[in-house]
């Protein structure tokens, strides 16, 4: 090494015990045990931001033979080891992904027993997984009948599709639930998209200007959420780490047409578990307002479609689909009922949404 360099490193090690004592203070001794025992009880607390520091502190000390190299460079690496994947886990926690954080807690909990935070965030993540599906029902993989042979002609044919396993929501999304999304992101997009009209008449959501909130009125936070456009059932259904049924889906999901649409509630619009639920433990189908759907609209859809599995209409058409709801038709089928709807309207204030969580994905 040149002396320039020499210089140069003994500059930089000068400064590092300089920014270590000014730091610890004068109570370690200046030795390398010093700075690492100290940096041993901050990985133990969690600390892996400062615990590196100090392992980085004790390097300067290595050649006074109080620790060894190899075990102050094996601490600092782990040390940075489980920062990174505490900080993943973080991120995903905020990203509501739940599983994916669970893992990045569970590896720093492998490498060190003594985190009780990560081990904390560990049950909250598998908590907060098991209950992101309680109020959802499998439907499981299989071979199902979609439309009819008779009726109008958008709901022809009959045809056999196949779906891969999902859960669905046993209710549509409520007002109270929908609230908590428009206080976090408002009625819009950044791009001008509306969320929701909330002068519509069947829309229970009530927005102040002073305060610039949103609030339920008195006695419908339980009813459907209804005056919502596709895009704001679609960026809600994506910030609950769901997605919006498929038109197969949903339908499927619809069950025995003829015994629903019986049991439906005579009261159109009334709280999500109020009426008797299909056999699959859902509610609402027949009645409560029509559904958004991810599918845009296509009127020859099922007669033109080769797709029979896990079939959607993928196209940007201007006009998304809507299932559910009455009519007085003499032909009407609750179960096969398709309308359509601009993705961003909701003409009558009727529509609202219930939400779905796919297993696989073999698209």
């Amino acid at each position: 090494m040149s002396m320039k360099m020499k210089n140069i490193s003994l500059l930089v090690s000068a400064l590092g015990v300089s920014l270590c004592v000014s730091a610890h203070g004068s109570d370690f001794g200046g030795t390398a045990r010093g700075f690492y025992d100290v940096g041993v009880q901050r990985f133990r607390d969690g600390d892996y931001t400062k615990a590196s520091f100090d392992f980085e502190c004790a390097s300067f000390y290595k050649n006074d033979g109080t620790v060894s190299i190899d075990s102050i460079q094996y601490m600092k690496k782990l040390s940075l080891f489980c920062k990174s994947h505490k900080d993943s886990g973080d991120v995903f926690y905020d990203e509501r992904k739940y599983k994916l954080a669970f893992e990045q807690f569970s590896i720093v909990s492998q490498n060190n027993q003594y985190d009780h935070q990560c081990r904390r965030m560990m049950s909250v993540c598998l908590d907060k997984s098991r209950r992101a599906f309680e109020n959802m029902v499998m439907i499981e993989t299989g071979h199902y009948s979609m439309g009819r042979n008779d009726g109008p002609a958008n709901e022809q044919p009959c045809r056999v599709v196949f779906l891969d396993s999902y859960y669905i929501d046993k209710t549509e999304v409520t007002n109270a639930e929908f609230v908590v999304f428009l206080n976090v992101f408002g009625e819009e997009s950044k791009d001008g998209k509306k969320f929701i009209f909330t002068d519509r008449n069947n829309c229970h959501i009530d927005y102040d200007a002073e305060t610039g909130w949103y609030s339920v009125e008195e006695g419908f936070e339980e009813y459907p959420a209804l005056g919502v456009t596709w895009y704001g059932a679609s960026k809600y259904a994506s910030w609950v780490k769901k997605s919006l049924p498929t038109e197969a889906q949903w339908e499927i999901a619809f069950g025995d047409a003829d015994k629903h649409y019986d049991d439906a509630e005579e009261s159109y619009y009334h709280g999500v578990r109020e009426g008797n639920p299909n056999e699959y433990g859902i509610y609402g189908m027949a009645d409560n307002g029509r559904e958004w759907v991810e599918d845009s609209y296509s009127e020859t859809a099922y007669s033109c479609s080769d797709d029979l599995h896990n079939p959607i209409q993928h196209e940007e058409f201007e006009y998304k689909s809507i299932r559910g709801g009455r009519t007085m038709d003499d032909d009407f089928n609750p179960k096969t009922f398709r309308d359509f709807e601009p993705a961003d309207n909701n003409t009558c204030g009727n529509i609202g949404f219930r939400c779905v969580k796919n297993i696989t994905h073999n698209r």
